[in-house]
């Protein structure tokens, strides 16, 4: 049984409202901690992607292979040598052809 300090401690990293239940799911996976190595790519990969693609599709989108990436994910090409510039061509072109 957990002591009510363990308790507070839990329970005050949980969310609160339904908002914030809402948003949950988009917490930022592992790997995406400041001072990672990875940080400032994933980061600006997360946020290019998330303002063409709206909160709810990006994070699918990221890990899901694509034919326009020679069937990788845009996570996998963001790591690559030129990739970020890539993931960042494919992303304007997506935010032209949307209404």
């Amino acid at each position: 049984m957990q002591s009510q300090s363990t308790m507070s401690k839990n329970e005050s990293k949980a969310p609160q409202s339904a908002l914030d239940q809402s948003e949950w799911g988009f917490v930022r996976p592992v790997g995406r901690e400041f001072g990672s190595p990875d940080y400032d790519r994933l980061d600006e990969l997360d946020t290019l992607a998330c303002r063409v693609l709206g909160l709810k599709r990006f994070r699918e989108w990221l890990d899901t292979p694509s034919p326009a990436l020679d069937g990788k994910t845009p996570e996998e090409v963001s790591a690559s040598p030129g990739g970020m510039e890539r993931i960042r061509q494919l992303l304007s072109n997506l935010k032209e052809e949307r209404p």
